[in-house]
């Protein structure tokens, strides 16, 4: 029997990482002043130049990539606050649920994978998920299809019997459903979301158009 694929997203949707990635920013923009012996209103104009220069691609997110340009230690200011990570409601609970439906959960995220792992592996989550699939792992972001589709070719899939969840009607539902998967669309997770760009917001206030629609993810077995 084929193998039925959901894609997860992670922020906004598993898990709230808005205080999380505040947080990690104002850390990042103190190391800055730190190691360079600047003022911290300086070190937050150096910060917020640089993410100028990635914006609208992958690199965007890798704040790997990010503390390796300004010289700073991206593993301490993630680390010292993982514990402002909220996971959603039901988290843990849904992904055992779409497993036990005979399911694989794949995480799909725009996150870079050494942030991503570090972060579920916080959260006790990693043994949940079946295959992951971080932005640098291609070298894009989601609205590409790029993640989509390289699940779809490693389990070898049709898209008509797998599903992509999110709170991005771009990156997770509208390059989703350009390849033919089904699209479950998470309402809550506009709220949950803390960013320094305009390619992301701008994202949220599209139109959707998904399969289905949920408040909770309690509702997703309704669905599946």
């Amino acid at each position: 029997m084929e193998s039925k694929l959901v894609f997860w997203d992670w922020t906004g949707t598993l898990a709230d990482e808005s205080k999380l990635d505040k947080a990690v920013c104002e850390a990042m923009e103190k190391e800055i002043a730190k190691k360079r012996a600047i003022p911290l209103r300086e070190a937050k104009k150096i910060y917020h130049d640089y993410l100028k220069t990635v914006e609208n691609t992958w690199k965007w997110h890798n704040y790997v990539l990010h503390c390796k340009k300004l010289g700073i230690d991206w593993k301490k200011c993630q680390r010292e606050n993982l514990g402002k990570m909220i996971l959603v409601p039901h988290a843990k609970e849904i992904l055992r649920y779409v497993r036990k439906k005979g399911c694989k959960n794949i995480l799909a995220t725009n996150a870079v994978r050494p942030v991503i792992l570090l972060r579920i592996n916080y959260v006790k989550m990693k043994n949940l998920f079946d295959f992951i699939i971080a932005c640098d792992d291609v070298k894009a972001l989601k609205a590409k299809g790029k993640h989509f589709r390289k699940g779809l070719e490693k389990f070898n899939v049709r898209p008509e019997n797998c599903f992509s969840i999110g709170d991005n009607p771009v990156q997770d539902i509208k390059s989703a459903k350009k390849l033919g998967l089904k699209t479950i669309y998470c309402k809550f997770g506009q709220e949950m979301t803390h960013y320094h760009t305009k390619h992301i917001k701008t994202n949220h206030i599209q139109n959707a158009k998904p399969d289905y629609e949920i408040n909770s993810l309690k509702e997703i077995e309704g669905i599946i």
